[in-house]
């Protein structure tokens, strides 16, 4: 009988709200120690992130939800409050009801994941005096997993659990998720409410990739790179058939074919089949290996199949360069020697005698030839006793012979008032000019000292002052300053505060600036005291000896 009544209609009686504004939002917030969302009945969205949760308190029931593109990932009612489950993100809330109508709420407060925010609403009373009774009866679809999709009668229906009143007759239902088997079938609604459970079954596995004899190779599967590099295990695949190519640097890309089961970890080993071979190579001390004409390092190298050109440079030889072949997987060995170049030096002085240095180590006494020189520069000293000794320098070049012959300035005597003792004290005696002569050194002791020790003297001088002075400076503007400061801030007029203002910037620019300089003449006042150093090496000591005869004194001279 009911299924031929005649269509009715429903009567809504709002008294605090007016008819164009049935839906209200009262108050929306963070519940900052509500672990719902994250602990206690989390769900999570596509993405694979847990979903906040909007808990709607209201007097009524019959809403449905929507957020646009990112879709609502489920809702359920408990107890008096809606619980709608929603990806990070979401930027609004459309709230509709059949007889209240439709809100689109803007959500002010940033959504966040794992995080649950409580709305309340204030709606109109409604007050339902008959309703439209149409034939039908609920069907309720769980899924698991939770984000399935759900099909009624081929047309999507929505994701996650599914109610709705269907009418009554055959409907066909279809569930799928990826990686999961998708389960359809047919249902039959009556009288009375049908509820099905669809658990779908799982569709994939894992695959475990690993190389040798080295790891680090970059996978694909299917042609998509996961990672890290190997080994790895890759996230879940369909089951079936999958290409799994594995490329390292150094190394032949290598493909597979894997099958792979439900619920199993497929294992594929590969053995890196190498593009290259180690050479390690020989070069004497102060050689510099090239390969192909860029420069290397020395010992084991690594190198691609082919021929390579590698060469052995060192200063003052030619360079050794060869061609190799390279076999991938054959390592080898090569020496590379490069041939020395060589001039010659001939050697005299006038007088003989005197005494070869080459840069700095002694040869020999001239006159001398050195036939196997390598070639380049050289610094050549001549020192003979009581004469100034002789510097040049020399260049050897290949298959040449390069001559020196240096002239040595004898020493000139000097002037020397020997002490004479009388009556206990001494004194000094008559100027005497005595000669150059041996003889073991006695009285005090004469350096005749070089124009370079004088100048770098007198500019070590310089910079010491300059170092005092800026230090002494820059210490005084910095004591200056604080003081300067503490009168502007307690300065009575505005003259007083602005001559005391521009002497504390003065004095706060001059103490950087005074104690930078007095650092660079401490540096400078360092090397110059080192170069006086080293010219007051190169000077002369003459020691006064009483000559045999008894006519005067000689001279003994310290180089």
């Amino acid at each position: 009988m009911k299924y031929y009544l005649p269509l009715l209609f429903m009567c809504l009686f709002i008294n605090d709200l007016n008819a164009q504004n049935r839906i209200i939002v009262d108050s929306f917030k963070v519940l900052e120690t509500d672990l719902d969302a994250n602990v206690v009945a989390p769900k999570k969205d596509q993405n694979g992130d847990k979903c906040a949760i909007i808990k709607v308190v209201t007097s009524q029931t019959g809403f449905s939800w929507d957020i646009g593109m990112l879709g609502i990932v489920s809702s359920e009612y408990k107890n008096g409050e809606y619980w709608i489950y929603v990806p990070n993100g979401a930027t609004y809330l459309t709230i509709k009801h059949q007889q209240l109508g439709v809100l689109r709420y803007e959500l002010k407060i940033p959504i966040e994941k794992a995080t649950v925010y409580e709305m309340r609403l204030i709606t109109g009373q409604v007050t339902r005096t008959i309703v439209e009774d149409i034939p039908g009866q609920y069907l309720v679809i769980t899924t698991d997993p939770t984000d399935a999709s759900v099909f009624i009668d081929d047309e999507f229906a929505g994701k996650g659990n599914y109610e709705a009143k269907l009418k009554p007759g055959s409907h066909t239902y279809r569930v799928e998720a990826p990686l999961y088997v998708t389960e359809a079938g047919k249902v039959v609604i009556s009288d009375s409410k049908k509820e099905i459970a669809v658990k779908l079954k799982p569709n994939f596995g894992t695959i475990e990739v690993s190389t040798s004899p080295e790891t680090g190779a970059t996978v694909f599967i299917d042609g998509k790179n996961i990672s890290p590099t190997t080994p790895c295990k890759s996230e879940a695949v369909l089951v079936g058939e999958h290409k799994v190519t594995i490329e390292k640097e150094w190394f032949q890309p290598e493909t597979k074919i894997v099958k792979v089961a439900v619920g199993q970890t497929t294992t594929v080993d590969f053995t890196l089949k190498p593009t290259f071979a180690e050479v390690t190579f020989k070069l004497p001390d102060g050689a510099f290996l090239y390969v192909d004409k860029k420069q290397t390092g020395n010992g084991k190298v690594r190198l691609k199949k082919g021929i390579h050109s590698v060469e052995a440079r060192q200063e003052s030889h030619h360079p050794e360069i060869k061609d190799i072949d390279v076999v991938a997987g054959e390592d080898q060995t090569v020496t590379l020697q490069p041939v020395p170049i060589y001039g010659s030096l001939d050697v005299e002085s006038n007088p003989t005698g005197a005494t070869i240095t080459l840069n700095g180590v002694g040869t020999g006494k001239s006159p001398e030839s050195f036939n196997k020189l390598l070639i380049g520069e050289y610094q050549v000293r001549l020192e003979k006793q009581g004469y100034q000794p002789v510097n040049k320098s020399i260049t050897i070049e290949e298959g040449k012979i390069a001559f020196f012959k240096g002239n040595l300035s004898k020493l000139p005597p000097i002037s020397y008032d020997p002490p004479v003792k009388t009556g206990g004290n001494s004194t000094g005696g008559n100027s005497t000019t005595v000669n150059s002569s041996g003889g073991n050194p006695s009285g005090g002791k004469l350096t005749n000292y070089t124009p370079e020790y004088y100048k770098y003297k007198k500019s070590k001088n310089f910079w010491l002052v300059s170092a005092l002075v800026t230090g002494a400076a820059g210490t005084f503007a910095y004591l200056q300053t604080g003081p300067t400061y503490d009168q502007y801030k307690t300065a009575s007029t505005t003259s007083i505060a602005t001559d005391a203002y521009k002497k504390a910037e003065m004095y706060n620019l001059v103490t950087p600036v005074a104690f930078g300089i007095a650092g660079i003449s401490i540096l400078e006042f360092i090397l110059k005291s080192g170069k006086q150093n080293k010219a007051k090496k190169q000077s002369l000591s003459y020691y006064p000896v009483p000559v045999k005869n008894g006519g005067g004194f000689g001279l003994a001279y310290q180089f």
